[in-house]
Formats: structure tokens, C-alpha cells, sequence
């Protein structure tokens, strides 16, 4: 049902850059549409990189400070829609983009002997708002653009107990108590770099990198406090830190509306 709606929202997207086309200015030979508006639309593909840390032990039992990576691939689509302000040979631009796609990774290693506990971070949506500079090299224009980004981001970690004499065996219970998910819109940064070549005096391809990053979120498990947090420690809340980070490279196609 997501992804239905994922792209009739795209197909839609689409019909009003098309009508937004006819309705600007003709085209005005091959040095038009280097200042003003531009939209398109961009593939883009990536990996987002977090990491979990066991801050006071609870899982990796006695070890404080446990880390674990959450790396997997992402998979996105999106709109843009820009301006650029011509300054003779570079130019200033303000940029807004929004993407959907498949960005989420997880593990299994917060418990090392068991694998009971397993931590996931899922990106469901990101927007950003950038600002920045270009230059030109022939027919191509470099350019480094960032700001601030916007994201709907699942954290959580989901603890299994078991009552069998092994790991994960006998009855399985899933334990709410020592697991956490947050389902929040989250702040953060872009940064990104590409170069643009033109396709025609009105359309243009992109090619770009961002770095994504919504900073470090702290999270409790042991709620109720009836387990010690590792080793010798109180009987309390026991904390995890988590960060969302990722890269991604993009493929897009967009119009310039000229002067």
C-alpha cells in the first residue's frame, strides 16, 4: 500500500512538472535557463551507516560502551525543485528536495552469545533545504551545496527471552521491558557535491553525492529497573545511544525554466 501510494504520489509529481513546462516561456537558444527556476525528478542509491552503543553493558553483558555498526543498502526516489542566481562564471542556488525509498539496516550482535536482542533504524522519508555555490569547467558546472534536513526515522531494539536450557530456545517471548522503538521526526544536515551537464538548452542531467546525518538519539530498556545494568551495576533504566547517518549518490533529470 506504501509504495501504491509512493507512486501515484511520483506519477502525480510528474503530470505538474509536465504542465509547468508548457506553461513556461519558449525556449530561447542554448544560453537560456542558466539563471532562474529548475525542478526535476532523481533515482538514488546509497547506504545508511549507524552504529548503536550498549552505553552501560545491559546486553553485551560487563562490557560498557559496546558498539555495534547498523550499515545496509538504501534505495530512495524524489523530487527537486531549485533556483539559481547567475554571477557570470558561478552562480548561487537554494534547493528543495524530498525522497522515499528503501533505507533501513539492522543487527543482531547486541548480545553477543545469544543474538536475542536485535536493533533496526529505518529512514522513511528525508527532506532537505540547501544553499550553495557552482562553478564552470567547459560545459559542466561543479557545484557544493548543503543545509539543514528533515527525516522520519524508526529506532527501536527488540529483546527476545527465552525459557530452554540454549540460546533462543524453549518459549519465546518477546520482552517489552527491555526493548525500546521511537517513531519521530528527526533534525539534521546534508552536504553534497555533483556535477550538472546540459542535455539541451532546457533540460539537464545531474549527477551528485550527499552525506545525511540526524545525529545521536539516547534510548532506555529495563524499564521497570528489575535487571542490574551489566555487571555489578544498579538496578536502574540501562541506556542506549544511537546514531543515523548515510550517503547516498544521485541520478536526476530536470528542467531549467530559464530567465
Amino acid at each position: 500500500m506504501r509504495w501504491n501510494f509512493f507512486w501515484r504520489w511520483q506519477a502525480v509529481t510528474a503530470m505538474a512538472l509536465v504542465m509547468l513546462v508548457f506553461d513556461a516561456e519558449e525556449t530561447r537558444g542554448a544560453g537560456s535557463g542558466d539563471n532562474g527556476n529548475y525542478a526535476g525528478l532523481f533515482v538514488g542509491t546509497g547506504k545508511v551507516s549507524n552504529k548503536i552503543v550498549d552505553v552501560d553493558g545491559f546486553a553485551d553483558w560487563g562490557n560498557p560502551g559496546s558498539t555495534n555498526k547498523i550499515n545496509g543498502p538504501a534505495a530512495a526516489a524524489g523530487v527537486l525543485a531549485g533556483r539559481r542566481f547567475d554571477m557570470g562564471r558561478t552562480g548561487f542556488r537554494i534547493e528543495i528536495d524530498a525522497l522515499v525509498g528503501s533505507m533501513s539496516a539492522d543487527t543482531d550482535k547486541l548480545d553477543p552469545t545469544c543474538g536475542d536482542e536485535t536493533a533496526s533504524a529505518r529512514i522513511r522519508w528525508m527532506a532537505t533545504a540547501r544553499m550553495g555555490l557552482d562553478g564552470e569547467v567547459g560545459n559542466t558546472r561543479v557545484f557544493l551545496a548543503g543545509g539543514p534536513a528533515l527525516a522520519r526515522i524508526v529506532n527501536s531494539v527488540s529483546d527476545i527471552d527465552y525459557g530452554g536450557p540454549g540460546c533462543l530456545e524453549g518459549n519465546l517471548i518477546f520482552d517489552d521491558d527491555d526493548s525500546f522503538r521511537s517513531d519521530d521526526t528527526r533534525v539534521g544536515w546534508a552536504f553534497g557535491a555533483g556535477l550538472e551537464m546540459p542535455l539541451s538548452s532546457r533540460w539537464a542531467v545531474r549527477l551528485d553525492g550527499t552525506r545525511f546525518d540526524f545525529g545521536q538519539e539516547t534510548y532506555e530498556v529495563n524499564a521497570s529497573g528489575n535487571n542490574r545494568c551489566g555487571r555489578g551495576g544498579e538496578f536502574r533504566p540501562c541506556t542506549y545511544s544511537l546514531e543515523n547517518r548515510g550517503n547516498m549518490a544521485r541520478l536526476m533529470f530536470f528542467y531549467r525554466f530559464g530567465q
